[in-house]
């Protein structure tokens, strides 16, 4: 330590010295650089880990999705399982999850964003027929106006069983929803759904879609909609709605009139152009608003990560008929293993 301190004493006193320390210096740094690249110290090796070396944002993506995925199929399959009675048999379970991110920003500056929760939990083996659903939202219980036009809803968490009824030579299908709606207090529910489909020829399909609700905090509601769809090509095709809704609380009826065609441009790839018109019955009846709408659809990843682009073009009565540009995006995700 006296060697060293007299050295630096030395060299903060003695300017003619310094070029001479900094050579060594650097020799010695040089040297020390050049045995660590030929000789490295194994101490300081990292692991040689492909995980970190391959890492990209999709496969960090997909790995948490796959083990989300097992989780969600292994609940559905314990569950199945024990209302079973045992654990012998068919494994396979269809349950799944799906997650779905709405953002959407108006020409007026409104700017809304929220996230949604739904699934279902398959029980192949308990039941052939019963299904336990849950969701995060009760889009039904919206006006037409909101689930076309904003498409932002409030989030209230509900849970039950449906019964899917077998299918009939008739085209007649029936289903029944029985559980429970997340507030406080809880409030339970039945919904009750038909479907039919027709061909009325070669050319023109015919179907229907009516529902039954009953909440104990909202009463009975229903809505039906009717529509005529044909190809027009091999790859698209036209479609043709007309939709009631009927809420008993405020003895009100909705219409909506829509026309819409409907295109493949690829694998998983949709394009569908939209117009409609959406009326009130009270306090008289009269046509609230006019829209278009353009809704591009596509799986950006294998078959569960689904992007949507929805630019939108409304007039409404309460903005005395101003054009008001919208886009929308969602995004959703599937997490199933089957």
């Amino acid at each position: 330590m006296r060697k060293i301190s007299s050295l630096k004493a030395g060299f903060d006193h003695q300017y003619h010295h310094r070029a001479q320390w900094s050579a060594v210096l650097l020799t010695l740094c040089l040297t020390t650089s050049v045995q660590a690249a030929d000789e490295p110290d194994p101490l300081l090796r990292l692991p040689d880990l492909p995980a970190i070396r391959d890492l990209s944002a999709w496969s960090w993506l997909e790995a948490r999705r796959d083990n989300v995925s097992r989780n969600v199929s292994g609940i559905g399959r314990s569950l199945d399982d024990w209302l079973a009675g045992d654990t012998i048999g068919e494994r396979t379970n269809e349950s799944y999850l799906r997650l779905k991110v709405n953002q959407q920003v108006s020409s007026t500056g409104a700017y809304d964003s929220n996230l949604r929760l739904s699934g279902r939990v398959d029980l192949p083996r308990a039941t052939e027929r019963w299904k336990l659903i849950f969701e995060s939202e009760e889009s039904e219980l919206e006006s037409i106006r909101d689930q076309r036009l904003t498409n932002i809803r409030p989030s209230s968490f509900s849970g039950g069983f449906s019964y899917e009824g077998p299918a009939r030579d008739d085209g007649l299908r029936f289903s029944h929803d029985v559980g429970v709606k997340g507030d406080i207090p809880l409030d339970p529910f039945y919904r009750f759904r038909t479907r039919y489909g027709h061909d009325i020829n070669e050319t023109w399909f015919f179907g229907v879609d009516h529902k039954i609700r009953y909440y104990h905090s909202e009463g009975w509601s229903q809505d039906a909609r009717f529509f005529f769809s044909r190809d027009l090509t091999t790859e698209m095709f036209l479609r043709v709605d007309s939709e009631v809704h009927y809420r008993d609380d405020r003895n009100e009826f909705e219409f909506a009139q829509t026309v819409s065609v409907h295109r493949t441009l690829g694998n998983m790839e949709t394009l569908t152009y939209e117009g409609g018109v959406i009326a009130l019955s009270q306090p008289n009846p009269r046509v609230e608003s006019y829209y278009t709408q353009a809704v591009y659809r596509k799986a950006i990843h294998e078959d569960w990560l689904i992007m949507e682009l929805v630019p939108q073009l409304i007039m409404e009565r309460e903005e005395d008929w101003d054009p008001d540009p919208r886009f929308q995006f969602n995004l959703e995700i599937y997490f199933f293993d089957f």
